[in-house]
């Protein structure tokens, strides 16, 4: 077998053909090229472009936003739940299912949905760029898209199905949440203040998440769970590393130091 013959079998035959062929999913350039140029941007040509100018407030943008994640992800819950999950499928071991009867297809075409939104994420770091939040652009920011695009990307092209669903249900309703807290901030001092005690709390349910998420990829190990084991081994391995990197952020920002006593 030649290697573009190993290239077709691996890239295209073994693609899910309900996801496939949907914008962004079959190419296995663009994607690349979208986190490469986010990465040129944010790391180098958006900070030079900034240097010596003063940091766009962008503050109505980002309130339109925050309300086009909100009910994005909402939506893409909603999706989810009337594709059949806590209905029809079930939080355990659930067998692939690559039909295109009305659930399964649905459900596809919602997690291919949700990778669309998972590149359109990366307009939030191009705002902290020009808004010059340079301090909110921290690895664990950029890590988190980069990785969140690349599992999502190739999970909906080759497993959209129930069970690789889960990751998508829960993030988004997660964001939800976290988006809500956003949009109610970005309304001043005073809303800041009374969300205070709330902010701590949306890194808890980030990382109880990805404590959920974990365990719940972890099924696919069983041997009473006949799913494939790559994407969950890849899934695992991009939610350790950001529970890692979340729970060193939880600890450097609300935990404090404890003080020795002579």
């Amino acid at each position: 077998m030649g290697l573009a013959e190993v290239y077709d079998f691996y890239w295209n035959q073994n693609a899910d053909k309900r996801t496939n062929g949907l914008p962004l999913i079959g190419s296995p350039v663009i994607i690349p090229f979208i986190l490469f140029s986010y990465l040129y941007f944010v790391l180098k040509c958006g900070p030079e472009f900034m240097k010596n100018r003063k940091p766009y407030n962008l503050k109505t943008f980002v309130k339109f936003y925050n309300i086009f994640q909100i009910v994005t992800n909402t939506y893409i819950v909603y999706s989810a739940l009337s594709a059949g999950w806590f209905t029809e499928i079930s939080v355990f071991c659930e067998i692939p299912d690559y039909s295109y009867a009305p659930s399964p297809l649905k459900l596809a075409r919602t997690m291919w949905l949700g990778t669309m939104l998972k590149v359109f994420d990366l307009i939030e770091t191009g705002v902290f760029v020009l808004r010059k939040k340079n301090r909110q652009i921290s690895f664990l920011h950029v890590y988190h898209h980069v990785s969140t695009i690349l599992l999502s990307w190739l999970i909906t092209k080759y497993v959209p199905v129930a069970m690789a669903s889960f990751n998508l249900l829960i993030n988004c309703s997660v964001h939800v949440i976290m988006y809500t807290y956003y949009l109610l901030s970005s309304f001043g001092p005073s809303i800041q203040k009374f969300l205070n005690p709330f902010k701590q709390l949306i890194t808890t349910v980030q990382m109880v998440q990805f404590i959920i998420l974990m365990l719940h990829n972890g099924q696919s190990f069983l041997p009473s769970c006949p799913v494939p084991k790559i994407p969950g081994v890849a899934s695992i391995f991009v939610l350790i590393v950001n529970f890692v990197l979340f729970y060193n952020f939880y600890q450097k920002n609300y935990k404090k130091p404890v003080q020795k006593t002579s």
